[in-house]
């Protein structure tokens, strides 16, 4: 409903705003020491000082008016462009502190290789530990494998009971709440209250069973403790084995409307 020069005037003064920050943002994530050379090395070459704050909003806002901003549409693009030109000044600054000042360049350089390789350390991290932890135990096969569930009759609540018990005893407590899942879950199906899929999550059961607030609580409730030690980075103990075990073998809430007075 906008022309294209009244929202040009309406996203400006929020791009000017956005770009108006980026100096104080930098200023507290870089030390002093390194942005100052790198801001003003061309500078001191001629002997002049520093550039002043009022000099560094009115070079962002000549920024602002160049030709290849006025004809953004989107807010993100016009952005995206002047961040890109903000980064190339950065990236020129820096390299011109290898000829001013070699040691602090080498400084920023190594501090900008190390933090790559931290976060980089951290998700491979964090990838490994999540797998290691989320595995049903040593020698385990996945539940959701077995080629008996293809059928109703061998969706068995009480079998499944059985494999969880057989699994706890070998110590494989990780292991043993999957098939307690599957306990659980197939007493619901056996009730008619869900269906089985085996593509499904936990939560999408939670939504099959959005019309039965009370099925809906003991799914959830039995799905708190069993994700984070079958899909999380907690390790599954004996204790915890049993306290799922009492939920996906504790009496299903009646359906609606049993259990009224007359």
């Amino acid at each position: 409903m906008h022309g294209r020069g009244t929202g040009s005037a309406v996203r400006r003064p929020r791009l000017r705003t956005a770009l108006l920050l980026l100096p104080v943002l930098l200023s507290a994530l870089v030390p002093a020491a390194l942005v100052r050379p790198a801001f003003a090395g061309d500078r001191r070459l001629d002997g002049l000082p520093p550039p002043s704050q009022r000099e560094v909003v009115d070079r962002i806002l000549l920024i602002l008016n160049r030709p290849e901003f006025e004809g953004s549409d989107e807010e993100e693009e016009g952005l995206l462009l002047i961040l890109a030109n903000f980064l190339s000044d950065i990236v020129d600054r820096v390299k011109l502190l290898r000829k001013t000042d070699p040691v602090v360049y080498a400084t920023l350089v190594t501090w900008i290789v190390l933090t790559v390789l931290a976060i980089v350390a951290h998700v491979a991290w964090t990838v490994w530990r999540g797998g290691a932890s989320g595995r049903l135990g040593r020698g385990g096969a996945n539940p959701l494998l077995d080629p008996a569930l293809a059928t109703r009759a061998g969706r068995d609540p009480t079998g499944m009971l059985a494999r969880a018990d057989g699994a706890a005893a070998a110590g494989r407590f990780g292991e043993a709440a999957a098939w307690l899942y599957l306990s659980l879950l197939f007493r619901f199906e056996r009730e008619g209250r869900v269906l089985f899929d085996p593509a499904r999550t936990g939560l999408e059961y939670a939504d099959q069973l959005a019309l039965r607030p009370g099925d809906r609580l003991h799914w959830l409730g039995f799905l708190d403790g069993h994700d984070p030690v079958v899909f999380g980075t907690r390790t599954c103990t004996e204790r915890e084995f049993a306290a799922l075990r009492e939920r996906a073998t504790a009496s299903l809430p009646p359906p609606a409307g049993e259990g009224r007075a007359a």
